[in-house]
């Protein structure tokens, strides 16, 4: 990633942050300035994984999957409308109970045999309809939620919101990289290189290379985690619909105009077939994407090649 500005940026990098590593650079007036909008950044980034962490029990998130009552803060019930709206939208294309097809497949992970597809439908179809509604503002579960992850919408979320703190006076531009989830913010651009999903290595030059501005980059594939049953590799995105590994799409990026935006298309247009997937996207507003096949073919929205640089 390099940026378009007359300055180089400040970089920034942090381990173990969202679980994954975050990458921040900063144009700023001086570099005091540039360390105090990482420093603002990195707070709002902790801050909100202690909402939003599936794996943290004192997490907001785990408190109310474990039927805590509690006095929610704003931001988890901002996103848990967030995250029912989609699924409803969707038709459960996003489904924020997937958690419970994982733990199928890792239970096969175990046993070194696929799960049984009748047993994966049966989980897929009573996960199709929301398990929890907004009551006053308020998420009320309905029914067991103690799988329900917000994996799928959160990066993206606290991606826009680091964003948010650390842009101030005499900051020029932001960018902040989480694990692939790339959004910036401010004057100039940053160019972002699309992984190819047939060789996920770090030392492998990216499939392209495009330009981003006052936008966020989210891509959604399998090439880096997965499952392996009895010696045979199964991706991590399941279709809610099956709870089947996605077949036909190897990776899709979403470029939107913020990071919970790009992140919720990559997911529910990441399960679509790959025409269809397109044919979605383009019939949004100020939203491009990529869809990379199995068969190594590339389809792309109308608007895609206006992005790319090399």
């Amino acid at each position: 990633m390099t940026d378009h500005h007359t300055s180089a940026p400040f970089r920034y990098e942090h381990q173990g942050l969202l679980g994954t590593v975050i990458d921040v650079r900063v144009v700023a007036d001086d570099e005091t300035t540039a360390d105090a909008a990482d420093a603002v950044a990195v707070a709002e980034i902790l801050r909100l994984e202690r909402v939003f962490s599936a794996f943290d029990d004192h997490s907001e998130l785990c408190r109310w999957r474990n039927g805590e009552r509690f006095v929610a803060s704003p931001e988890f019930t901002e996103l848990m409308g967030r995250a029912l709206d989609w699924q409803i939208r969707s038709d459960g294309g996003f489904n924020p109970l997937t958690g419970e097809l994982s733990g199928l497949w890792r239970q096969a992970e175990a046993d070194g045999e696929p799960p049984n597809r009748s047993e994966l439908a049966a989980a897929a179809a009573s996960i199709r309809a929301p398990r929890y509604e907004m009551v006053d503002g308020m998420p009320v579960a309905a029914g067991d939620c103690s799988a329900l992850n917000l994996n799928a919408i959160a990066k993206g979320y606290v991606v826009d919101a680091a964003l948010d703190a650390a842009c101030g006076p005499g900051v020029a531009w932001v960018c902040v990289n989480a694990g692939g989830d790339l959004a910036h913010r401010g004057s100039g651009s940053v160019r972002a290189g699309i992984e190819n999903p047939h060789r996920p290595y770090d030392n492998e030059p990216p499939l392209l290379v495009i330009e981003v501005a006052n936008a966020a980059l989210a891509t959604s594939g399998d090439a880096r985690r997965g499952f392996r049953v009895g010696g045979r590799w199964f991706g991590h995105v399941l279709d809610p619909s099956t709870g089947w590994p996605v077949e036909e799409i190897a990776s899709i990026s979403v470029v939107a105009g913020n990071a919970i935006t790009a992140d919720s298309l990559a997911t529910v247009a990441g399960v679509m077939a790959p025409a269809d997937a397109v044919d979605f996207l383009d019939g949004l507003d100020d939203v491009q994407g990529l869809v990379i096949r199995r068969d190594r073919r590339q389809l792309a929205t109308a608007g895609w090649t206006d992005l790319v640089v090399s």
